[in-house]
Formats: structure tokens, C-alpha cells, sequence
């Protein structure tokens, strides 16, 4: 539900609160991925379901925002990617015989991760201790250009083996081209990010040579509910729900679900939080069964909190997911005590900031930038060490104004203003 009144020009705390309390109360939700769980949903907390479209039409998926530039493969739709061990200088003299050893080592096929959006099947390999590694290719720091320096063999959903070079992210502008394992028909192509303005990811079908423009926008989904390739205990595909990355989540277990609060509950940034092991297939009777006693709380793009208990899953037949929701006031949040703010260089700002915190233990936590009405611009997990540091900033992609900084480290929270030029 929407809220009765909306908020405009007040800190972003205020709106947060006044919001909670217009919601009504809890109701029941049903997602459908259809049958055979063909598709993709898209769902808001506040304005329920977006849209739901195929999730078997695309092969890969590439970043727009950020500056992780990860690339994405359809593991639904059975795409499998493998390092080639090829320098790019071999390209043109790549055959079926360089598969060979490869295609059937289970050491060389590269997965999603499914705890970040931000390593695709193609960052999987990054160097951790170089900061300039993507994986894929190279940053150059001097040029703000990614350089492709790795060559891989795609196997599509038909069966159908490609070699393919993901060659640069240069001015905004993915540039990748595919051939035939003989080289045959081969194809060079880019994704200009500036033509998908406000969107996570752009998909592209190496099948069909066509890009898919299949996402609503950015900040206006928090849950996603689809099949995809979970990779613990082991490597298989299972249907659940992902987070967007702005969002976060807590599964509470064992509780009473109906009286059960988030006080205490630990957040995660991991974007399967909620996943799928909420429910379980039971052979005996042929029939899916809700795990008891769990529930999950989320903290949406805004803030806000909700608390989510599943009731049902249809499975391949339908593809519906059954669960209720309701708002969750953020007890135990606090603005001040465990982290202090100690202010933003320069303030007002052009490009770039700093901000300095005193925080008095170390440990993950979210760095969020949005407007005083809510909206949000970025969101980002950082690593907090005991003591006074700085954190920095990169402001460039955001329009001049007033901005709210908003880190929040379990249930403390700490916001500063900022004004961009």
C-alpha cells in the first residue's frame, strides 16, 4: 500500500518514520514466475508487483551502474561459460580443438555468485589483491577504461558452442564480439549504458544478436523472484527470491512469527538472504512444504522495514509464490552512539567527497547516498575499521543538489548531508 501522504523537502529519518506509520497493516501477496517458472518478477514492497517477464530470452546480462562492471549469465536458460586459457592474441586462431579438456573440467566453468550482484560469471576469477582486476579485463585508473585481457567458449541454451571476448568498457560503452568455435560468423557488438538510463543491468542474446531491455528501473524494486544457480552446499539451480542491492535482509528462525520483531535480528547485504530454502519438497506426498517458525524482516530502498512470511509455493505448475507482509518498525535503530559522523570534505563538492566517521567497532556496513524526499542514488557495502577513517566518494554521476550520506552498521545509523555543485 501507498502511504496516505508523501513527504517532500524533510530529512530522510522523518520520512522514513511518518511512512512506517501510514502503512496498514499485514496482506496477503501472490508472486507468479508462471509456470515452469519461465519468468522473472519484479516487486516493490510499497507498490507490489512491477513486472513479470521472460527469463529465457537473454544469454548475458551486463552492469550500468557502479564500477564493478560485472557480466551476468543466464544460468536459468542453461548458458554455461568456461575459461578458454587463451591470451586475446589467439583469437583468430581459436578452434573446436581448444575446448577439448576444457568444456568437460568442471575446474574451468565459471558461475554467477549468488550473494552479490556485482560478480557475474565473468568477475568470478578477479585478482582480490588487485583492486583493478574485474575479472573480465583491467581498469586503467589514468584512462577510466576496462580492457578485456581474457577469452572464454559460451555454451548456449540450444547447445550451440561460441568463443567469445568481452574487449573493453571504454566512455560508458561495453564493446564484445562472438564467433563460431571455426570462426565462422563471427560478430562484433556494444552496449552504450547511457541508452539505459536508471536500469541495473541490459541483457543480451547472443542467439538472436539482439539487446533486451527487460528491467524496470533501478530504484524501484526491491525483490526479484526467479530460478537461478545457487552455489552452496552445491551447484544447482533452485527458485527463490534475490534482493536488489540496495536492499538488505534478516531470516528470523525459531520464532513465533506472528509476534516476532526485527530487534536484534542481523542484516545482510547478500542479495539471497531470503532464497530459497524457505520451503522444501516433501516426496512422500508429492507436495511443497513451508519451513515453521520463519520468517524474514527486509529494509527496503527507503528504509523502511517489513517483515515477510511465506505461506505457499505452487511450484512448476503455477510458479506462484504465497506469502504475508507487513510493516516492521525499525526498533532499536539509532543515530548516534556506536558511529559518528565527523563530517564531509569538501562540503559543498563537485566530483568528489570524503567522509570521515569515529566508529567504535569494526565490521560491515552500508554506504547509501539519496535526496531528502528518499530517493536513492547508490548503495554500497563497505568495511569499517575501529577508529577514525575516511570514506570516499565518488559524486560525479549525481545531478547538483542536496544529498543525504546514510551509513548504517547493524541497527546504528548515522546520516550527513552533503551539498553538490
Amino acid at each position: 500500500m501507498k502511504p496516505i501522504f508523501t513527504i517532500k523537502n524533510l530529512p530522510l529519518i522523518v520520512a522514513m518514520l511518518f511512512t512506517l506509520n501510514s502503512f496498514g497493516q499485514m496482506t496477503s501477496q501472490t508472486v507468479s514466475i508462471s509456470p515452469g517458472y519461465t519468468n522473472q518478477t519484479f516487486y516493490s514492497m510499497n507498490n507490489g508487483v512491477l513486472s513479470s517477464v521472460s527469463n529465457t530470452d537473454w544469454d548475458l546480462g551486463f552492469q550500468l551502474r557502479g564500477f564493478a562492471a560485472s557480466i551476468l549469465i543466464n544460468s536459468k536458460n542453461n548458458v554455461h561459460l568456461y575459461r578458454a586459457n587463451k591470451d586475446i592474441s589467439q583469437w583468430a586462431s581459436m578452434t573446436a580443438y581448444d575446448t577439448t579438456g576444457i568444456v568437460s573440467d568442471p575446474s574451468y566453468e565459471l558461475f554467477n555468485s549468488d550473494t552479490s550482484w556485482d560478480f557475474g560469471a565473468f568477475n568470478i576469477t578477479n585478482d582480490t589483491a588487485n583492486a583493478f582486476d574485474l575479472g573480465w579485463g583491467l581498469y586503467d585508473f589514468n584512462t577510466h577504461a576496462i580492457t578485456g585481457d581474457s577469452l572464454y567458449f559460451l555454451k548456449l541454451s540450444n547447445g550451440d558452442y561460441k568463443k567469445f571476448w568481452l574487449e573493453s568498457l571504454t566512455g560508458g560503452i561495453y564493446t564484445f564480439r562472438w564467433a563460431d568455435l571455426d570462426g565462422a560468423n563471427e560478430i562484433s557488438s556494444y552496449i552504450n549504458k547511457s541508452s539505459y538510463q536508471g536500469k541495473f543491468f541490459v541483457y543480451q542474446s547472443i542467439s538472436n544478436n539482439t539487446t533486451i531491455d527487460r528491467e524496470p528501473v533501478y530504484n524501484t524494486w526491491d525483490l526479484t523472484f526467479q530460478q537461478y544457480l545457487s552455489l552452496t552446499p552445491f551447484i544447482y539451480k533452485v527458485t527463490g527470491v534475490l534482493s536488489n542491492d540496495s536492499v538488505s535482509a534478516a531470516k528470523a528462525y525459531p520464532v513465533d512469527v506472528v509476534t516476532t520483531t526485527n530487534t536484534g535480528q542481523i542484516f545482510s547485504d547478500e542479495i539471497n538472504k531470503i532464497g530459497y530454502d524457505w520451503k522444501a519438497f516433501d516426496f512422500n506426498t508429492n507436495v511443497w512444504t513451508i519451513a515453521d517458525s520463519t520468517c524474514y524482516f527486509l529494509r527496503d530502498r527507503q528504509g523502511n522495514y517489513w517483515k515477510i512470511t511465506f505461506t505457499g509455493f505452487g511450484g512448476a505448475a503455477d510458479g506462484n509464490f504465497y506469502f504475508d507482509q507487513e510493516p516492521a518498525t525499525p526498533t532499536g535503530i539509532s543515530e548516534t552512539g556506536l558511529i559518528t559522523a565527523l563530517g564531509i570534505f569538501p562540503n559543498p563538492a563537485r566530483s568528489n567527497a570524503r567522509l570521515m566517521l569515529d566508529a567504535k567497532t569494526g565490521g560491515k556496513a552500508e554506504l547509501m547516498i539519496c535526496d531528502v524526499t528518499g530517493r536513492q542514488f547508490e548503495s554500497r557495502a563497505i568495511q569499517l575499521n575501529s577508529g577514525v577513517q575516511a570514506v570516499d566518494m565518488n559524486l560525479e554521476h549525481l545531478l547538483p543538489g542536496l544529498y543525504q550520506v546514510v551509513i548504517t552498521q547493524g541497527n546504528e545509523r548515522q546520516v550527513s548531508r552533503i551539498v553538490i555543485q
